[in-house]
């Protein structure tokens, strides 16, 4: 029947596994090594257990996903072409793994600065791409250089961890902070990430590594310093031990990456659009 059909289906491709007497239950590891197959380990599981809080059993479930769609096996979604353009290259790593973990994409990196100069001297290399992405505190240099005729711009949210914004909640009301990026830009863009986060009861001292007498006057004023990952490869060895480093890794809010899932599967590749 088809419960069973699509159950075998399911522990051919590894994805469920089957013990004599106990039932069957989704596969601790997924068929293939990779960010992307963890991602989809992950779906099922969340997908069984929302079924089960709505009162269905796994078989019904499992029949449900059988009868929505096409037998037989589907196609694994090729992977699209995307540039992202970030301001460093610690966050362009970060937020290249986490893009290509949750969607179809192969994404390649590009500084802010490397991106202006490429794309005014030579915007014909953009045809490559379905999508260009940045973050919002770059948009509108990313948006300056492209051509009329260009892939669509998309600009997600970066936000910082729940790491950082934990400990800054932690700090009585009227704590000086010192906001450290590698360059003066970079720290405006973390005060907005705090910002947005809601932490008002801070007061944010700015600094950058390329700017020794703004470090020295940070220092004179807090010892409680957050930086981006960069920032704190350069700064730690010279500062002093009492200080406190909360190195701010941000990611990539969840609602952009799924906005970033709709475009790829509305927009047909070589329509320029703009986000």
């Amino acid at each position: 029947n088809t419960v069973s059909r699509a159950l075998a289906n399911l522990e051919r491709d590894g994805y469920v596994e089957g013990h004599q007497g106990r039932g069957t239950f989704v596969a601790d590891r997924p068929t293939r090594e990779g960010r992307a197959a963890h991602s989809l380990a992950r779906l099922v599981g969340e997908s069984l257990t929302r079924a089960r809080r709505l009162g269905f059993t796994q078989d019904e479930f499992v029949a449900a996903l059988a009868s929505s769609g096409p037998t037989g096996q589907v196609a694994k979604a090729a992977r699209q072409r995307a540039v992202l353009v970030e301001c460093n290259d610690a966050e362009l790593a970060r937020y290249r793994d986490e893009l290509e973990a949750e969607l179809p994409l192969h994404v390649d990196r590009m500084l802010v600065e490397e991106f202006e100069t490429k794309a005014g001297r030579d915007p014909g290399f953009l045809k490559s791409y379905r999508v260009v992405i940045t973050t919002f505190f770059h948009i509108h240099e990313v948006k300056r250089r492209m051509p009329l005729d260009g892939p669509p711009v998309v600009a997600l949210l970066a936000e910082a961890s729940i790491k950082t914004l934990l400990r800054l909640t932690e700090l009585p009301e009227g704590s000086t902070v010192g906001l450290v990026c590698t360059t003066a830009t970079g720290g405006q863009n973390l005060l907005r990430s705090v910002q947005s986060a809601g932490l008002l009861h801070v007061t944010p001292v700015l600094a950058s590594t390329d700017d020794p007498w703004s470090l020295d006057r940070m220092l004179e004023r807090t010892r409680t310093v957050v930086c981006s990952e960069q920032a704190a490869e350069r700064i730690r060895p010279s500062l002093p031990k009492d200080v406190e480093l909360i190195v701010a890794d941000r990611t990539l809010d969840r609602g952009g990456i799924e906005l970033l899932r709709d475009l790829l599967l509305d927009v047909e590749p070589g329509t320029a659009h703009r986000s």
